[in-house]
């Protein structure tokens, strides 16, 4: 009997190691379903080193020709990654743009957040270290996130980590961007778990967001160097994206459980919230790297609100980019209307939305309609001059797809969890994480406004 029950426990291992097998096997080609991902610090919990192995694995296709170029933002020379970019322009100069990123550091597994500043509409960048505060048990920093003051002083905020805990810091340019004199600590230095900070500077001060596993909070401060106690959101909300209307008031959609939301600003209650629409999780795909729902949005002159998000609703039609407006402060929204116009069953994925001064909405999204394998990506944007009707085709951005594997230190599974894009000078100034030079890097793309192809 004590035979048959060893040899029947041997079996079973046996077994679970083969099934193992096959799903190893299985790799890259078994559709990976993508929702919500709620854990806190959307970074590597434990260093990434770069691969030994690593072999290069471009995207398949040539260059196409387009009206705009695509420049490589970051001014490195080596193959360390750099990802996740957040850009804001300068309200009293439109070729003045400051854009945060990722940044894996050459010859090691740290990484850092970097700021990369241009007073040319992107022509030519330099980079500074925002990050002048830190100690020993804060060596990684990520998520980026920049906002300038009506004064065009810039702040740049990220979250620092030891590995384990995130805290938030703000880091304030009297120059632009070129150097950094300033830095506070938004959240405690020791702890808290804080992750994924946006600011947003309105007229009532700085306002910070971010989230822990208590929920998403908002803090304010006057000029960037002390804070105020921390106000909750929305004990479920998680992916700020703040917006401030022309009269100055901050407003922030966010997601919290299967829906988009807002917040406003109330004298009674501090927040007062309300549901935009209701998301469903991302279908799956053949790719590995991480994404999830996270809005993006914009107000313009007159008032109308606008948020875009990825969603998984349209089944056979793989995930596509919605978009929802509101007219009346919020107190209504249209019905969801799927942005990009591809007739495949491309991931449209990462989106972000830009406002003309004149209340043209701009979405731009990674696309992988140019891939049967929906693997490789390029970046489209639609445009909508009325801020509501987009136009009948979308315009490829990218004159190169990237191939998300194309990375010694990610290898596909991550490249960041946002775009950006910013408007300004009658154009679209978008950014992306591009793997072209076999590695990640970030590029842009000036898109003329009005233009589709």
């Amino acid at each position: 009997m004590q035979k048959n029950k060893l040899f029947m426990l041997v079996s079973l291992l046996t077994l679970l190691g083969m099934v193992a097998a096959v799903a190893a096997a299985a790799g890259r080609s078994t559709p990976v379903a993508q929702v919500n991902q709620e854990s806190d610090l959307l970074v590597p919990a434990v260093n990434v080193a770069q691969s030994p192995n690593w072999k290069a694995d471009p995207a398949k296709g040539g260059a196409v020709s387009l009206s705009w170029g695509n420049t490589r933002v970051n001014t490195d020379a080596g193959t360390a990654a750099q990802n996740e970019p957040f850009a804001a322009v300068n309200p009293r100069n439109a070729n003045h743009i400051v854009v945060g990123a990722n940044n894996w550091q050459p010859g090691s597994s740290q990484f850092e957040v970097t700021a990369y500043t241009s007073f040319d509409g992107g022509r030519t960048w330099a980079a500074s270290q925002p990050y002048i505060n830190r100690n020993a048990s804060r060596l990684n920093a990520a998520d980026p996130t920049v906002s300038f003051a009506a004064d065009g002083t810039v702040y740049f905020a990220f979250v620092a980590f030891s590995p384990a805990e995130g805290a938030v810091a703000v880091s304030r340019s009297a120059d632009g961007g070129l150097t950094w004199a300033s830095q506070s600590w938004v959240t405690p230095f020791t702890g808290g778990g804080a992750d994924k900070p946006v600011m947003a500077a309105a007229a009532d001060g700085l306002h910070v967001f971010y989230q822990t596993g208590a929920g998403l909070f908002d803090r304010l401060s006057a000029n960037g160097s002390s804070w105020s106690a921390a106000t909750l959101v929305d004990a479920a909300g998680r992916y700020a994206a703040p917006v401030v209307d022309a009269a100055g008031k901050v407003s922030v959609f966010y997601t919290a459980g299967n829906a988009i939301k807002l917040g406003r600003t109330s004298a009674r209650s501090g927040y007062s919230v309300s549901t935009v629409s209701s998301v469903t999780p991302l279908q799956g795909r053949p790719t590995h790297y991480r994404a999830t729902i996270v809005p993006t949005a914009g107000v313009s002159a007159n008032g109308t609100l606008y948020v875009a998000w990825a969603d998984g609703r349209n089944a056979g039609r793989g995930n596509d980019i919605l978009m929802s407006y509101s007219v009346n402060g919020g107190k209504s929204w249209s019905s969801p209307a799927t942005v990009n116009h591809d007739a495949t069953a491309a991931d449209q994925l990462f989106p972000t939305l830009a406002v003309d001064a004149n209340g043209a909405v701009s979405v731009s999204y990674l696309d992988n309609r140019n891939d049967a394998s929906n693997v490789n990506y390029d970046v489209y944007t639609s445009r909508a001059a009325d801020g509501v009707n987009f136009a009948a085709s979308d315009a490829r951005v990218t004159n190169v797809a990237s191939n998300p594997n194309n990375d010694p230190y990610h290898q596909g599974s991550m490249i960041g969890d946002y775009f950006a894009s910013v408007a300004a000078n009658g154009t679209v100034y978008v950014f992306w994480t591009d793997t072209r030079n076999n590695n990640e890097d970030i590029f842009f793309a000036p898109v003329a406004v009005g233009t589709n192809n």
